[in-house]
């Protein structure tokens, strides 16, 4: 793994500082054995100078051996500022016999003293080798101690590595899913710490990022949309303007059922061709007072060939003297689109009812169907471009109705019903218009 990779960024200053840890360690237990050991050589040196007192042996030269072979280390004794034995191998003697018999360790030369004074009268001294520094380390109280501290510092590790480098881990890991479609779920999100907000961000960025790539997708369509448009509509209005004339003309000759279908299939196309040009080139509305009851009327006359063929009924129930700010092409427009979709919901045949109710300064048009109702996803997705679940579909329809009543400050919502569904459109009589209708990707 190369270093400078997480992990080791954490492993190599944490084996610091244990590395650190443990010298401090082991020179505090090298200085506590060794302040320990000369306690015990401090007492060992009172104890003895007790005994004999209590004992009354005599401070001679046979008693220091006797009790140096005992302790294992030389003892001499001191009377008068004679020191009894006069010699000892290795020992300074000058500087004994000015020893100060204080009961306290004291180094002379490479050998450690205590001097303790004699109940008889006199000094008792005992003498041993200067121990070396490195003898605390080998007392198995310091491997204890050592062993301990690694275990805390392995099991520290092991909660360090737990908590942030896996998962650190693991959202790298994820990285590569910030492109893929659905739902990501990272239980680091749930954190309450700084790792918490890494995965909430890198959460919001990816939705941020699907949010973005499906809007260029859709201004993507739309910049074909409207080239397609520009170059359709004005061949199709022309020959469709004929239509109509000379269905006027079939009327005029007696031929009032032919002339009333071709007219009728005639402003389907012309309805058609006006949602194109609306994608394409959309305006403000143009707001004047319309009176809604007159103008969803004359709605359903202009489909009514089109509704009596699918054995499709419409049943009106619109109060009069409900007027509104809009712009009528644009709300005939809207109410033609909901119309032909809830014919097209019913391939059976049924019953549309269209309500319309104003209470709260509020306008609300419903359409109710009886057919299938819409799917989960449809609901979801009603006002997504070229969406549609309709064999044939383009998938405008609502689209477009939505984008007009959002122009004209009103919203658009789609509701399943135990039979068939609702769509309803609510207006303002005094809409707040705004200066940009549409998004800025249909313009």
């Amino acid at each position: 793994m190369p270093a400078q990779r997480l992990p080791w960024r954490i492993v190599l200053p944490f084996a610091g500082l244990v590395l650190a840890g443990s010298l401090a360690l082991l020179v505090w237990m090298v200085v506590m054995v060794g302040r320990e050991d000369r306690a015990r050589f401090e007492s060992l040196a009172r104890t003895n100078a007790g005994f004999m007192g209590e004992a009354g042996f005599p401070p001679t030269e046979r008693m220091a051996r006797q009790l140096g072979e005992v302790l294992d280390m030389a003892v001499a004794f001191r009377r008068q500022g004679k020191l009894i034995p006069e010699s000892l191998p290795g020992v300074p003697v000058g500087e004994l016999q000015s020893f100060p018999a204080d009961g306290f360790c004291h180094a002379v030369a490479a050998w450690e003293v205590v001097g303790v004074g004699l109940p008889s009268g006199g000094d008792l001294l005992l003498i041993r080798p200067l121990r070396p520094v490195w003898r605390g380390v080998s007392q198995p109280l310091t491997f204890a101690v050592l062993g301990a501290f690694w275990l805390l510092a392995l099991g520290v590790g092991w909660l360090v590595s737990q908590g942030l480098v896996l998962p650190l881990r693991n959202l790298a890991s994820r990285l590569p899913e910030i492109e893929k479609p659905g739902e990501l779920v990272l239980p680091e999100a749930e954190r309450n710490d700084e790792i918490g907000d890494v995965a909430r961000a890198f959460v919001r960025t990816r939705d941020a990022l699907h949010e973005e790539r499906a809007k260029r997708e859709q201004a993507e369509k739309l910049a074909v949309l409207g080239r397609m448009t520009a170059a359709l509509a004005h061949e199709i209005q022309n020959p469709v303007s004929a239509i109509k004339m000379h269905a006027e003309l079939a009327a005029l000759d007696g031929n009032a059922p032919i002339a009333e279908v071709i007219a009728s299939e005639a402003a389907r196309i012309e309805g058609l061709v006006n949602q194109w040009m609306f994608l394409s080139r959309p305006e403000p509305p143009a707001l004047q007072m319309v009176d809604l009851k007159p103008l969803l009327e004359a709605v359903v006359v202009t489909h009514g060939p089109q509704m009596r063929h699918a054995g499709v009924q419409v049943q009106l129930e619109v109060p009069g003297g409900i007027q509104i700010m809009a712009d009528r092409r644009r709300l005939v427009q809207v109410f033609s689109n909901l119309l032909i979709n809830a014919t097209q919901a019913m391939p059976l045949g049924g019953l549309t009812l269209v309500t319309a109710i104003q209470e709260q300064g509020m306008v609300k048009i419903s359409f109710a169907d009886e057919g299938k109702g819409f799917s989960p996803e449809a609901l979801a997705r009603f006002a997504e471009f070229f969406y549609s679940e309709r064999e044939g579909g383009m998938g405008i329809g609502l689209t477009v109705a939505n984008e007009i009543v959002k122009a004209h400050g009103g919203t658009l919502s789609v509701v399943n019903l135990a039979r068939g569904a609702v769509v309803t459109v609510e207006l303002s009589p005094a809409p707040s218009v705004s200066a940009s209708p549409l998004p800025q990707s249909l313009h």
